[in-house]
């Protein structure tokens, strides 16, 4: 029997650039394949320029896989692994942005970035609970670990090879560290034309009276806010360490008023774990009282701060939430996939990594963000008996 053909566009019309200088076409792909034009990077294939990069053998071998419609079974892992578990891929989102692009008749040398990735560091203002000093300087500076993550040596060549192809580009999204901080963002989105969709992944805390990147994007005709964040009021500045949710609400407010009949759209980019198991019709509420943001839901998978790997208590807990969110609220389909999914987990799996949280959450409280001691358990009594 012969097996599917997969195609994707993301090797002739996608370009991922990362803080730690790898060159890829999809923010999905093989991290090593390609190679770095990162001096401090010690790939053999360093020292290269992008256009190199993206005409490399290397590059050739995967649109050539890929015009037989057979994913690089490396370089397109990630995707691989995810569609072979019944999940979605970022092969969907490149195909979306170039529906008309044909991979069988495509030229193994064509590539015109549609879909833009930029990553300039990890500049960030917060330490959430769950991050780490790779993706937040902020934490590092906690930590005392020396890890400031930029590509900023490389900027002008990529300004450069951005404003080459600026003709051919639909969409850019903006990651981070903390996206709205970066001044790199403040020049690009003065040579990006205004019909480019931009997409932004943001936590909602900088100032955006003060900051010029927030205060372009609100003026730009096409912007996608994905607004990180999955808990409300105390709670979120719990878990977002480093926030105010004054802040937070009046940025949330500025941003689905100006969506509002608009080319502009928002939403909830929120992440499922043991801080919102027993919270997610507050989340559902808020989001209610915002004009009904949508929220896309992500699950944190293995560890101690995953609902899934605790005990009978914990899970017998997040079962009645999730009921209780599907029940009393209008689900967008999404929404019901991912309820449907997690009691579907939460109703086979056994695990009890209580100890380990213990000491996650010790380390967090008494080490880390001495400010929040004790706060868990007020914040959570729900969950103290379950836990402690």
């Amino acid at each position: 029997m012969e097996h599917e053909k997969k195609y994707c566009a993301s090797p002739w019309r996608g370009l991922h650039l990362n803080f730690e200088g790898n060159v890829k076409t999809c923010c999905a792909a093989h991290p090593t394949v390609l190679g770095s034009y990162d001096d401090n990077n010690k790939l053999e294939q360093d020292n290269r320029s992008i256009d190199q990069i993206l005409q490399s053998n290397e590059m050739k071998e995967v649109r050539a896989s890929i015009k037989q419609g057979i994913l690089h079974p490396k370089y397109c892992e990630n995707c691989i692994n995810n569609e072979n578990a019944g999940f979605g891929s970022e092969r969907s989102w490149h195909n979306n942005i170039s529906p008309d692009f044909d991979c069988a008749t495509a030229e193994l040398d064509d590539h015109k970035p549609a879909l833009m990735d930029i990553r300039w560091n990890n500049t960030c203002n917060l330490a959430c609970t769950y991050c780490s000093p790779y993706f937040s300087t902020k934490w590092a500076s906690i930590k005392g670990e020396p890890f400031n993550r930029t590509i900023n040596t490389q900027y002008e060549s990529i300004i450069k090879y951005i404003e080459k192809h600026q003709d051919t580009v639909k969409e850019v999204a903006l990651v981070g560290g903390e996206p709205l901080m970066m001044k790199e963002n403040d020049r690009l989105l003065d040579i990006l034309p205004d019909d480019v969709l931009i997409t932004v992944i943001t936590n909602m805390t900088t100032d955006f009276d003060r900051m010029p990147v927030p205060q372009k994007l609100l003026k730009r005709s096409r912007v996608g806010w994905s607004m990180s964040f999955d808990n409300v009021y105390d709670r979120f500045e719990y878990v977002r360490w480093g926030s105010s949710w004054e802040l937070f609400d009046k940025n949330v407010r500025t941003v689905v008023e100006r969506t509002k009949n608009s080319g502009q759209h928002c939403g909830i980019q929120a992440v499922y774990t043991i801080y919102n198991c027993t919270r997610l019709c507050e989340l559902k509420e808020y989001a209610m009282q915002n004009n009904n943001l949508n929220i896309c839901w992500q699950h944190v998978w293995g560890n101690q701060i995953d609902p899934q790997q605790h005990n009978e208590k914990v899970r017998k807990l997040a079962i009645e939430e999730l009921i209780r969110y599907r029940d009393n609220f209008i689900l967008r389909p999404m929404e019901i996939d991912f309820v449907s999914q997690q009691l579907d987990k939460l109703q086979n799996d056994t695990g009890d990594r209580k100890e380990d949280f213990h000491k996650f959450t010790d380390d967090v409280e008494n080490k880390w963000h001495p400010d929040q001691k004790g706060q868990f358990k007020k914040l959570w009594p729900e969950l103290v008996d379950a836990l402690w």
